[in-house]
């Protein structure tokens, strides 16, 4: 099933895509709105807060002010002489095509077109616990005139809180004895001996830090290995589709419809999601992306 519109009340009665702060300016949030935001986040797991103008240096302000300074990709992100100041920061990513038609994407975005956990990048440090509220922020400069099938641009969401709840009882009580290796998709890519890949250990049902609701962790189709299925890649694969394809048969998509100037927040501790296809040697997308613990 999937949610066309993001602003109004669907039969499908979609928790995630709520829009919040009508006619505010996020560089200008009291300490009472920056609470409400927050809470409506770990309560709907999806929120959109419209009409915005941000530089990437602003989108960080705001990040660090309202959910604190545990930013990820310094490493990453280089200054391009190419690309306007406007959208490039220490943390920010840069989404899209910037450069122009002829710019394609780059590998890793092409993955995100499959559903995935955004969560299973983050780096394998102490002062990240297996719930942390991992936060991604993506923000749209400039949208494409249409996406997939000559469709406005979408970016999909599954809520993993409902897909939990509409499991049957005794597959709820089979999952909470399963963990998963969440490996790095970019790890995934380098071919490397079990023991030297980079990987957390995940149960597939936790509870959230915040709402205390529980909820599945997936992470992606390539890079979650049940336990008891390491060196068996094809079987881990066909395990974690045949459990997907449960889901998804069982739990609404949301589809938010972008438009210029969207922000849009959501909780990886509740979603997974993926983008859809545009035509980049038609239109041009910018998105700047940021990724903040909440501390």
């Amino acid at each position: 099933m999937i949610v066309e519109n993001q602003l109004t009340k669907t039969s499908c009665n979609s928790r995630l895509g709520l829009e919040v702060l009508p006619g505010c300016n996020l560089l200008n949030l009291t300490d009472l709105q920056r609470k409400q935001l927050k809470e409506s986040l770990w309560k709907h797991g999806v929120i959109v807060v419209k009409n915005q103008h941000l530089t990437a240096l602003e989108l960080e302000e705001f990040s660090r002010k309202t959910f604190g300074n545990f930013m990820f990709g310094a490493n990453s992100f280089s200054p391009d002489p190419a690309l306007s100041k406007d959208i490039q920061s220490k943390y920010t990513a840069i989404l899209g095509n910037p450069k122009g038609f002829n710019q394609e994407p780059p590998e890793k975005i092409l993955g995100a077109r499959f559903w995935h956990q955004d969560k299973d990048a983050l780096p394998r440090i102490e002062e990240l616990d297996i719930n942390a509220l991992y936060v991604v922020i993506l923000y749209s400069v400039k949208v494409p005139e249409q996406g997939a099938n000559g469709q406005s641009h979408t970016t999909e969401f599954l809520d993993l809180v409902e897909a939990y709840n509409n499991l049957e009882p005794s597959h709820q009580e089979e999952l909470e004895k399963i963990f998963l290796y969440q490996i790095s998709p970019m790890s995934g890519r380098k071919n490397l001996k079990w023991d030297d890949i980079p990987k957390k250990l995940h149960p597939v049902v936790s509870s959230h830090k915040v709402t205390k609701q529980k909820g599945l962790y997936l992470g992606s189709w390539n890079t979650a290995i049940p336990v008891g299925m390491e060196g068996r890649k094809e079987e881990a694969q066909k395990y974690w589709q045949d459990l997907f394809k449960t889901v998804l048969e069982r739990t609404t998509v949301y589809s938010h419809t972008w438009e210029p100037r969207d922000v849009v927040f959501w909780d990886n501790s509740q979603v997974m999601h993926r983008g859809t296809f545009y035509d980049h040697t038609k239109y041009q997308r910018i998105g700047l992306r940021l990724g903040v613990v909440d501390c």
